[in-house]
């Protein structure tokens, strides 16, 4: 007798994001995220991987539109106002911030934000959640957290801070944890731990965790499953090692081929950059959106627009003409 797959803890379906009714941000982005699973979304930077994040989380500013389906456990989030949302932010869902000196509030010690985060989804006496606000920095690795309790975020390092962010988003056991660019500003070995304590906590809690990043290693590092995005939309998705090791967008193949490899004083690798610049949301292509910058585009992409087309178990491409296709 099969089994059937569980339901997706997150699914995200025909997700767009417009500035009002003419300026289309981010269109045709479809992904889902397990229990237990890390996906990570990249591409380069203005490509919408946080503008998708924010709208999971119900933080987009009020002049952006949201059309298609955010199902989180079966509800979709798109359909709820905020007062029903706050039920799931910070609860059944959080988010740890790019950079955790801007995310944490200045004037309020590191301790009252998790005992703020604490006392507004569970119902605990003050007592209560300082005592659960310590446990949850000693989780996080913070030393001495009994002390660093009452400190501000200036006095941390940056790796400290970050640690403080995961503690208050991973504080009400969410279900879902999206993690944007969480090791940007850190330097690799605090980088390095910061991973390792993103995965130890999935473990522990069976975490579903969307990780947005343009790190290439770290999503192959840590992640299941990679989507990768290009000027709003998805052009590939996949197993992380397939999509690595035989990518079949082009933009996706690009992206491989323009990270530093090798010795460059011995082996004399260059770097092949993907020639031209991401289009504005105003000024986006007829046809495949990659097609102006892509040496392999005919015809076809220029006059019609790709669909998400599924290649084999598990990968799917926007693309008519897959790197790797034999005509």
């Amino acid at each position: 007798m099969s089994l059937t797959p569980a339901a997706p803890l997150l699914s995200v379906e025909n997700l767009s994001i417009s500035y009002g009714d003419a300026v289309p941000l981010v269109e045709q982005v479809n992904f889902t995220v397990r229990r237990g699973e890390t996906v990570g979304l990249v591409g380069e930077s203005g490509c919408g991987k946080s503008l998708t994040a924010l709208s999971v989380m119900g933080l987009l500013s009020e002049n952006l539109r949201t059309g298609g389906a955010i199902e989180l456990e079966g509800t979709n989030l798109i359909n709820l106002d905020q007062k029903a949302l706050r039920h799931y932010r910070g609860n059944r869902m959080a988010m740890i911030f790019q950079e955790p000196l801007t995310a944490l509030n200045p004037v309020l010690t590191v301790g009252a934000q998790v005992v703020e985060v604490l006392r507004a989804h569970q119902p605990m006496s003050k007592a209560e959640a300082e005592k659960r606000a310590i446990e949850l920095l000693e989780q996080v690795r913070i030393p001495d957290a009994a002390e660093r309790f009452h400190d501000y975020p200036h006095r941390l390092s940056g790796g400290m801070r970050q640690r403080v962010v995961i503690a208050i988003a991973i504080a009400c056991n969410p279900s879902l944890l999206i993690a944007d660019e969480p090791t940007t500003a850190l330097d690799v070995t605090v980088q390095a731990q910061i991973l390792q304590l993103l995965k130890t906590l999935q473990r522990e809690a069976d975490l579903g965790l969307l990780l947005i990043t343009h790190d290439l290693g770290v999503v192959r590092q840590v992640a299941d499953r990679i989507v990768v995005m290009y000027a709003g939309a998805v052009v590939e998705e996949g197993p992380v090692d397939a999509v690595l090791d035989n990518p079949r967008h082009p933009y996706t193949a690009g992206l491989l081929a323009a990270r530093p490899h090798g010795s460059f004083s011995v082996q004399g690798h260059r770097l092949l950059d993907i020639h031209g610049a991401v289009p504005p949301p105003t000024a986006r292509p007829e046809g495949c959106l990659f097609q102006p910058r892509c040496i392999y585009a005919q015809d076809d992409c220029k006059a019609v627009r790709p669909q998400f087309t599924t290649l084999e178990a598990d990968r799917a491409v926007r693309c008519f003409h897959p790197v790797g296709r034999q005509d």
